[in-house]
């Protein structure tokens, strides 16, 4: 395809894929091979993919959770101080009507007209009608307050690359959890070490651009390409603490040479692995059960827990 709209390869699933691979391979490669795989190599292969999709659901779905949830924690405050003591007692009184016209619609008894189910709606719309109408006087002191929690949140969580807490909150039995145990050494002064330096400017919603381009593309017609990409950019930058890529032209024209090294990489650490979707299952099934008989503390703590402790990363 052309320079701006490579063709992802069949057995990829998104760009963020490929580019997040093809990081990791990177890493893989250098380092020396850890003894645990010394006798089987074809483990590198699904321990490459397990480390690939835990970095992207991080950066593309439990950071962007957990801002959003930072981002609506300021709203409701904020509408209670700029609305004052009237205002929270103007919702409490409109709590209340909600609750005495549902139980009253529930209700079969007979009652006054004072006290008929659209009597009491009529007080309750009442009520809903001036709370809506300071939420939308304030809605602008609001947004405001939104957008700076969200600037404060990634100003203490960087965006790209990795931290060294990065991998903390994995579960006990991921195969980087056992690795880190198994052979710390390794873990930490190659191989972490190693994706820290070469993902120290990642992230992986770069791929997310990548899939959107050919619809930005096609889209740029009364706008430039570049300023389509920078409006898609500003849209995506709350959610991501995401800066645009440097090169977006650059970033499409070695994607799919990037794609071929990782297939060719997969293709010949484990061949079908990326084809056959039950060979991929048998390998992934064969480190986790690798892993787990090496596993130092395997013995001593069991993953299957009933209830969260204070002592634990849960």
């Amino acid at each position: 395809m052309g320079a701006l709209h490579p063709a992802l390869p069949a057995s990829f699933d998104f760009w963020a894929q490929v580019l997040t691979d093809w990081k990791v391979i990177g890493v893989v490669n250098s380092c020396p091979r850890p003894k645990c795989f010394a006798e089987h190599p074809e483990m590198a292969a699904p321990f490459v993919a397990e480390i690939s999709a835990a970095i992207r659901e991080k950066q593309l779905r439990r950071r962007p959770v957990a801002v959003a949830i930072h981002r609506e924690s300021v709203t409701e405050p904020t509408y209670d101080r700029l609305g004052g003591p009237g205002y929270v007692a103007l919702r409490c009184h409109m709590e209340a009507a909600q609750d005495r016209y549902i139980h009253r619609c529930r209700s079969t008894s007979a009652v006054a007209d004072h006290d008929s189910p659209a009597a009491l709606r009529r007080v309750m719309e009442q009520f809903q009608y001036h709370f809506q109408s300071i939420r939308r006087r304030h809605e602008p002191q609001v947004e405001h307050a939104r957008a700076a929690s969200v600037r404060a949140f990634w100003a203490a969580h960087s965006a790209r690359g990795l931290g060294d807490d990065f991998f903390n909150d994995l579960p006990f039995d991921h195969s980087v959890s056992r690795l880190s145990r198994i052979e710390p050494a390794w873990w930490w002064r190659s191989c972490f070490a190693g994706l820290q330096a070469r993902l120290a400017k990642h992230h992986a919603a770069d791929g997310c651009l990548l899939d959107a381009l050919p619809s930005l593309r096609a889209n740029a017609k009364k706008k430039t390409l570049d300023a389509v990409v920078s409006e898609w950019c500003d849209d995506h930058r709350h959610k991501f603490g995401w800066d645009r890529p440097g090169h977006y032209r650059m970033l499409a024209d070695r994607a799919e040479a990037k794609a071929r090294t990782v297939t060719a990489w997969f293709d010949q650490r484990a061949p079908g692995c990326l084809t056959d979707n039950s060979v991929r299952e048998s390998l992934h099934a064969q480190l986790a059960d690798h892993l787990a008989k090496l596993d130092p503390f395997a013995t001593h703590i069991e993953p299957q827990r009933l209830l969260l402790s204070a002592h634990w990363r849960n």
